[in-house]
């Protein structure tokens, strides 16, 4: 249930920050990318240090688990349909998948 009202909520674009219970954090970026493009992204932080991002993508949702990363993070689909690849660091964000780079020079 939580998820369906997470994912309610960033499309209306509602949840610009907030923490839930057991100190799990959800905040909502906005990325201004080149191209006059715009990467919305809403990150989860389980309090079991799971992390979450949650990308809106050619009018869907796609849900992506946080891997191992040595210097900022990565995100990949969840769903074995998708081929994203969401990259941080800092202030900056790169949106791929398995075709190239879909949205680049991506910042807050």
């Amino acid at each position: 249930m939580r998820v369906k009202l997470l994912c309610a909520a960033f499309a209306m674009g509602a949840i610009p920050s907030l923490a839930v219970a057991d100190e799990t954090t959800v905040e909502s970026i906005n990325y201004a990318c080149a191209d006059n493009e715009i990467l919305r992204v809403v990150y989860v932080n389980g309090a079991d240090g799971k992390g979450f991002a949650i990308v809106q993508q050619m009018d869907e949702m796609i849900p992506m688990a946080q891997e191992v990363s040595a210097s900022g993070a990565i995100y990949t689909a969840i769903n074995p349909d998708y081929t994203y690849t969401l990259l941080t660091k800092g202030e900056e964000a790169t949106l791929e998948d398995d075709n190239g780079v879909i949205l680049q020079d991506c910042s807050m």
